[in-house]
């Protein structure tokens, strides 16, 4: 019996689910993602920003919320509240000590940038604006390339084992080796926070409330989305390919080593045929 629009025919065959089927696109991944978390999104923020509040615990904070995020970009489950607890104790040691490193590093940076466009625009001083430019250019790309490090240093600070050395040196290749992936995500650690500035002061004062809510876990899980594979596939699957080990999280849609409990045809049955009983004629006796 056939349902509406031709839905419920059970006598046709469909097409099935191929055995081997890829997984979806990662844009329309991404954004199937967001939808589902976007609630626990806010509520994580809120769980950064009030850890935050004691300026040195920064890092451990961070860390704490990339490794929620970090679970999520994955499609993959996590508890807002007791991941988070887990990788803040965790991580708490080098990430306090990363996070000072970062509160003097952005300071320094910020400053430089400060003073380097201000001298090269006084019109008073006899120095050369030129030299003042490239020094303000040459503190940009260093302040680039260390936020871009420090989404690697998490990510692998959260995932691996591996010691602060290893994980800085390996920050600083991976912040050249994707650099697509990289520049979506530093925009997004550039273009949300700077909207939410903008709907603050030039809009309503009280679109501050945004700020315990978003933009931090939105940034960082698209962040996350974008590094995360960049990781796993420089560092952590080498790893396991150096055991001769296959990696558990990457799943390989083409292994037929598992074990079936059932097989789609995928689109290879037959359609049912229907045998119509042969009706006799009356006999008119």
């Amino acid at each position: 019996m056939a349902g509406f629009s031709g839905l419920g025919n059970w006598n046709k065959a469909g097409v099935g689910i191929a055995k081997t089927s890829a997984p979806k696109g990662s844009l329309k991944l991404f954004f199937e993602i967001l939808g589902v978390r976007i609630w626990k999104l806010f509520g994580l923020n809120l769980i950064y920003v009030l850890a935050c509040l004691p300026v040195f615990t920064i890092g451990p904070a961070t860390a704490g919320i990339t490794k929620v995020l970090k679970n999520w970009a994955s499609d993959k489950n996590a508890y807002v509240w007791s991941d988070f607890k887990d990788a803040f104790r965790e991580n708490f040691v080098r990430a306090f000590a990363w996070g000072i490193v970062d509160i003097i590093a952005y300071a320094g940076i910020f400053s430089g940038l400060y003073m380097y466009s201000a001298i090269a625009a006084d019109q008073t001083l006899n120095a050369s604006p030129v030299v003042y430019y490239g020094l303000y250019i040459i503190t940009l790309s260093v302040g680039i390339t260390f936020t871009i490090m420090n989404y690697y240093v998490y990510l692998m600070m959260v995932s691996t084992d591996l010691p602060m050395k290893s994980i800085i040196k390996n920050a600083l290749a991976l912040s050249y080796l994707a650099p697509k992936k990289n520049i979506i995500a530093l925009a997004a650690n550039v273009i949300l926070p700077l909207i939410v500035f903008l709907l603050i002061v030039y809009l309503n004062l009280q679109f501050i409330i945004i700020l315990p809510f978003a933009p931090a876990t939105l940034a960082g899980f698209i962040i996350c989305y974008c590094c995360y594979p960049v990781v796993q596939k420089y560092v952590i699957s080498p790893y396991y390919e150096e055991k001769g080990e296959k990696n558990p999280e990457i799943r390989d849609f083409s292994d037929s080593s598992d074990e079936v409990l059932f097989e789609d045809m995928g689109g290879r049955e037959k359609p049912v045929e229907i045998k119509k009983k042969k009706s006799k004629g009356k006999i008119i006796s």
